[in-house]
């Protein structure tokens, strides 16, 4: 390990089988122009070839700390187990999935928001998720937000907060164990990472680079595209976010119940297509995730959730015309 003058980042790549992308990725490491980088990579006992891959990068500008699991562990697993590999030089760290990347100056730019700003607890940045560019509806006026104002915003779906490429800012006090939470409401939890950077702001502030530096791919083999989006995992993965963090983050618990409702109702208009789809697989799975939750609709929600789709479209479309009127900001709720 080499020794270093300035703030220390430790970038940490978990993965499993990602020889397609895994090069790709760990050369926009070694781009960075930031110089004090140390990449932290676990292998989770892949069978392609990603050893060798990894192999391949040692000795390179940037040094790597690398191990290997004996065995394959649940992907959460993973994740936790890679931040133990985090040297005790560092100040700042950040997940990079073995298949996304970032442009070569990304970390020099979080690194300088950051030490500008001593008190932010992470820095984020606008990021190309597919063809879509998150975060662009983050008021440009500003750099440091307050947390707890982000993660309100975000359970409103106010603004599109880029919760995955964050960099962290090592806590004195040393990282939460496990810092990717598994589970909530008795089942996995769905969205670790969105999860993992709410408890950090719901406390804190945060630093905001207006600029894309980051993008996360899309593509078949991704958990996104097998799990999430076939299962429709997101309405689910809303509803712990709102039901974790809601009550730390809204002024009130009427506030709370507020959004909650507002969410369960669009839920429910969702089972509800699906019981005139006949999809009986995704509603057996949601109804034993909301029991979970004690949230199981009854026939009046199911009302409810339909008389209010026709209002709710207007409502939409009413903000989208005033938005693009500039009668009002689309990140209102963001103080």
């Amino acid at each position: 390990m080499v020794a270093v003058s300035g703030p220390t980042v430790a970038i940490v790549t978990p993965v499993y089988n990602g020889a397609q992308f895994l090069a790709e990725t760990m050369e926009c490491v070694q781009a960075q122009t930031y110089p004090h980088i140390i990449h932290c990579i676990l292998d989770n006992a892949s069978t392609d070839a990603t050893p060798g891959i990894v192999a391949g990068y040692q000795g390179r500008r940037i040094p790597l700390i690398t191990a290997r699991n004996a065995e394959t562990q649940p992907m959460i697993d993973n994740w936790n187990a890679a931040l133990k590999l985090l040297p005790r030089t560092t100040v700042y760290f950040r997940t990079l999935p073995a298949d996304d990347l970032m442009v070569p100056h990304a970390i020099e730019r979080m690194v300088a928001l950051g030490e500008q700003y001593p008190e932010v607890s992470l820095v984020s940045c606008q990021e190309w998720m597919g063809p879509h560019l998150l975060g662009a509806d983050i008021p440009s006026s500003r750099s440091v937000f307050d947390g707890r104002s982000v993660v309100r915003a975000s359970l409103l779906n106010a603004i599109g907060f880029p919760h995955l490429h964050c960099l962290y800012r090592y806590p004195r006090c040393g990282l939460p164990r496990p810092f990717y939470q598994p589970d909530f409401h008795g089942v996995r939890l769905l969205a670790t990472d969105v999860d993992a950077a709410m408890r950090t702001l719901i406390s804190g502030t945060c630093a905001y680079v207006h600029e894309p530096l980051v993008t996360t791919r899309w593509h078949a083999a991704t958990v996104t595209s097998t799990d999430m989006i076939p299962n429709h995992n997101k309405l689910w993965s809303d509803l712990q976010l709102i039901d974790r963090w809601g009550p730390l983050a809204f002024n009130s618990e009427a506030e709370y119940r507020q959004c909650r409702d507002r969410h369960l109702r669009f839920y429910y208009r969702h089972l509800l297509l699906w019981h005139i789809q006949g999809k009986r697989r995704l509603l057996d799975l949601h109804h034993d995730w909301l029991r979970r939750a004690v949230a199981l609709p009854y026939s009046r929600d199911y009302a409810y959730a339909a008389l209010e789709w026709p209002l709710s479209r207007a409502k939409r479309w009413f903000r989208q015309a005033a938005t693009r009127l500039n009668l009002v900001h689309p990140n209102y709720a963001l103080a």
